[in-house]
């Protein structure tokens, strides 16, 4: 485009391009903030229709004030050039995130169901996008939030209720539905769709249907069906299947239907309070195994120098008989900046046999699903503290320590985060500690023998 000059903004740099305009960082003038400036290329503005749409694309968006949607500042004409700015955001793009495995399960549904509400909310005033996709979701830095961009290609419903003449198509591929690939009548529940594929995508780390051409791939969006999600995804089958169905009457009708499905699979857990973390120093001393580990799952104890009774959490209730009723409660501690947080979680439970200590270990497996899914890598470290009776303090170290090789998210814990058990009783309420992964979830080092 050579020397871009648009009258109130100091361009500062290229941020991107596609086949109507160039997007530039720059500096608006009048208040001093940074902006996404969107610049037609002058050869386009030349072509029939086209300017006419790139300015669309600024009063639709203009129009469209909702937290999820990218707000327009501007827009305007200058030196021949069309341009119009948005607020310009340094959180990244949703194609990044995804390249680089960083959404969690619950993150997807997060980032789904805020793109769901904005659909909705266009959607009421008869606007579809039409091109729902990783590039065109962005975040905000300081809360992660999502934001809908790029309204190029945009229809208003009310003004042309066909959208596309018969036979013709708009969008990407790979996330266009199966109506919008024949060329047919669209409505919001063409957005849908291709929402449906976007959490495909977020889950797997891929597309649900991939082809070398664009006549293949929209054959395989008409006709194939949908591929399963495998393991711990399985439980979002559903709604992926309700989101992609072929037949628009099938499909969820629109973003608040996207947005009740998605409620009922995010749970939020009641966390009971957990003991306040000590400030006591340690000695960590090198043992063997009492289960036998190989140098893999090798146990290090680590000596507690605590006073009696430090970092226990609160006994159970007494019940009749004598016999406290047994306790169970889990803490998540946040720490580090935006882009360097760590979430670790404290959890404590009680049992005074092995009946209930495997019942007690299955509402932690399900704690730590849940977490697992909420904070993906950035789950960190996790350390379990068990009141049990001295009687089954081996068997506990036991099954836990063998956990690795388990299919199950106490074993997914053990083998991405730094895990600590810790084993206490009435009788010995300082117990030890005794570290089942390090750092990273990397198996610890043999044990040093003597001779």
């Amino acid at each position: 485009m050579g020397a871009v000059k648009i009258p109130g903004y100091t361009l500062k740099k290229k941020l991107g391009q596609g086949g109507m305009a160039a997007v530039f960082l720059a500096i608006q003038e009048s208040f001093q903030r940074e902006v996404a400036l969107k610049v037609m290329f002058p050869g386009i503005a030349k072509e029939p229709g086209f300017a006419e749409r790139f300015l669309g694309e600024a009063r639709t968006v203009a129009k469209l004030v909702h937290p999820h949607i990218i707000v327009v500042h501007d827009v305007g004409r200058a030196n021949d050039l069309h341009y119009f700015a948005m607020e310009y955001h340094t959180g990244g793009d949703l194609t990044h995130r995804i390249r680089q495995a960083d959404v969690t399960p619950h993150e997807a549904l997060v980032i789904t169901r805020q793109m769901a509400d904005a659909l909705a909310f266009a959607h009421d005033r008869q606007i579809i996008h039409r091109d729902i996709k990783p590039d065109n979701v962005l975040f905000r830095a300081h809360d992660g939030s999502a934001i809908l961009t790029d309204f190029g290609i945009a229809k208003n419903m009310g003004v042309d209720p066909q959208l596309t003449q018969l036979g013709t198509t708009v969008g990407t591929p790979k996330y266009m539905s199966p109506e919008q690939a024949r060329g047919q009548p669209l409505d919001g529940r063409a957005d849908i769709y291709s929402l449906g594929v976007m959490l495909f995508e977020m889950l797997t780390g891929h597309p649900p249907f991939m082809a070398e051409d664009a006549v293949s791939l929209g054959i395989k969006h008409c006709q194939d069906a949908i591929p399963r999600l495998p393991g711990e995804l399985a439980r979002y089958q559903e709604l992926i299947d309700r989101m992609m169905a072929k037949d628009t009457a099938q499909r969820l009708a629109g973003g608040r239907a996207v947005m009740v499905e998605i409620d009922a699979l995010i749970k939020p857990g009641q966390r009971q309070p957990m003991i306040p973390a000590s400030t006591a120093t340690t000695r960590v001393v090198p043992v063997a195994s009492s289960a036998g580990s190989s140098a893999a799952t090798a146990a290090t104890v680590v000596t507690s120098v605590l006073p009696a009774g430090a970092g226990k959490p609160a006994a159970g209730k007494p019940a009749k008989g004598g016999k406290p009723e047994p306790f169970f409660s889990t803490e998540e501690i946040t720490s580090g900046g935006f882009f360097s947080k760590r979430y670790d979680m404290k959890a404590a439970f009680s049992c005074e046999d092995y009946d209930e200590f495997r019942q007690q270990l299955g509402l932690l497996q399900e704690e730590l699903r849940q977490w697992l899914e909420k904070r993906g890598k950035k789950a960190k470290g996790l350390h379990v503290a068990v009141q049990a009776h001295p009687w089954i303090h081996g068997r506990v170290r036991e099954v836990l320590n063998r956990g690795r090789s388990e299919n199950t998210p106490f074993g997914a814990a053990l083998n991405q985060a730094e895990v600590t058990l810790h084993l206490y009783d009435d009788q010995d309420p300082t117990g030890t500690t005794i570290a089942l992964s390090a750092a990273d979830g990397k198996p610890l080092p043999a044990p040093a023998t003597a001779g």
